[in-house]
């Protein structure tokens, strides 16, 4: 239920709590499970609400306007959020704009003013800094304000970093986040006052579960120096190419390790079930229901493996046992795999070694 905060048209005091509350619902509600949060996408979701997304370049074109003029309309070089007399909402914004985190800020700030339902509350239809007075518009502006940030920067999962590693800081959170410097620094101040004020050192909410899975991954994977791809931060070995010199991330080295994250190489896989067997047709004759541990056209062993097992009578060998189907090598002693050995799947550089003659064109 909405809270009455009006008192002869006027705003009295701008309601964080409560705006808070909302941001966290909506990205709880909205699906989304990585980071930066996709702004863009859970705009999409309020289509059906009546919310429809239209840049100040589009506008001024099916307007015959020019983007002055545009800009004169909205009264803001940023965006606002215009409510029609269908009670349809048009979320208006400046595409000129080349800064991201800024941008997104714009869509948060006014997903904000309508999921707080600014609109109803003033009953107006934009809202601006003239058609309301400068207190109403002062306090409009801060809970959305205060919305947005919480949504692109929700403090839960902030958290979950700062508990891994024992401290935070903007630049951090600009890069995990994609969000601006006064927003990070917005953040960061929220978190000391926070620790000054009260015995809180954890925020929890439920949308944690949505993204733990993400952050976790985020903190406790290492980048292959060979083939640059991800490899779980207690592997010995790639997985992929064998090699054993990774970038492993820390706090100090985070941004530039997101960089690298963020250009991974991503290598073929076969698809296998919980005892590493071939679920799907083989490689090597295109048998297409592969049984038992050998396929039953070619002969070829369909199960991913080590290829350094244990020696019943020397005692000797890996124990890295069952691999999963991209596992070209065993991360415990670096040995190659079955799927490797017998061909299944080809050299993590094989894509990446064709001549010009076998080039299409």
């Amino acid at each position: 239920m909405i809270p009455k905060i009006f008192d002869d048209e006027e705003y009295k005091k701008a309601n964080f709590a409560y705006a808070q509350e909302l941001a966290y619902e909506v990205v709880n509600k909205s699906g989304i499970s990585s980071l930066p949060i996709n702004i863009k996408k859970l705009l999409k979701l309020y289509k059906k609400s009546g919310l429809h997304i239209v840049t100040y370049s589009s506008f001024a074109k099916r307007r015959n306007l020019s983007m002055k003029e545009v800009i004169y309309f909205t009264d803001s070089e940023d965006g606002c959020l215009w409510k029609r007399s269908d009670d349809t909402y048009i979320l208006l914004y400046n595409d000129t704009k080349t800064y991201r985190p800024t941008v997104r800020f714009t869509l948060a700030h006014e997903l904000g003013h309508f999921i707080l339902k600014h609109h109803n509350k003033t009953n107006k239809e934009i809202l601006t800094r003239g058609g309301l007075s400068k207190l109403t518009h002062t306090h409009l502006e801060m809970e959305a304000n205060y919305f947005a940030k919480r949504l692109l920067a929700p403090i839960p999962l902030v958290d979950l970093y700062t508990k891994a590693w024992s401290k935070n800081d903007d630049e951090h959170l600009r890069k995990i986040f994609d969000i601006s410097y006064p927003v990070s620094e917005s953040v960061i101040k929220a978190l000391i006052n926070r620790h000054k004020n009260t015995s809180v050192i954890l925020e929890s909410h439920e949308m944690v579960n949505n993204f733990r899975n993400f952050i976790n991954e985020d903190i406790s994977i290492k980048v292959c120096d060979n083939c640059n791809s991800a490899q779980g931060i207690t592997e010995k070995f790639c997985k992929v190419c064998g090699e054993h010199s990774f970038f492993v991330p820390n706090f100090d080295n985070f941004i530039k390790f997101k960089d690298r994250k963020n250009n991974l190489m991503k290598y073929t896989e076969l698809k296998v079930n919980e005892n590493g067997r071939l679920a799907c047709p083989c490689p090597i004759c295109g048998n297409e229901n592969p049984i038992n541990r050998y396929c039953s056209v070619c002969g070829v062993f369909i199960v991913n493996e080590c290829t350094n097992i244990d020696d019943p009578f020397s005692g000797e060998g890996c124990e890295g046992g069952i691999l999963k189907g991209g596992d070209r090598y065993c991360s415990k002693c670096g040995s190659v795999s079955t799927f490797y050995k017998y061909g299944l799947l080809k050299s993590w550089d094989f894509n990446l070694e064709i001549s010009d003659d076998d080039l299409p064109f």
